[in-house]
């Protein structure tokens, strides 16, 4: 978060505590975490309850929404 020296509102014409180089200069690092792949796998039935009880309820509420 860039924050201004002097503590300035809008009209101010303070100096900025950061500038965009060294933003530049953080991105360059590269990730400070290495991402790993998701693998697929199978689903565990109380994930697939909660899907199907999710993707019934949505239909559920559009129905109501469109019929009435």
């Amino acid at each position: 978060m860039s924050e201004r020296i002097d503590g300035g509102g809008e009209g101010d014409d303070g100096e900025w505590r950061f500038s965009l180089a060294d933003l530049e200069e953080d991105a360059e690092d590269g990730p400070a975490v290495e991402a790993r792949p998701v693998e697929p796998g199978s689903p565990s039935a109380e994930n697939v309850a909660f899907f199907l009880l999710g993707a019934l309820g949505a239909v559920g509420v559009f129905a109501l929404l469109l019929v009435g």
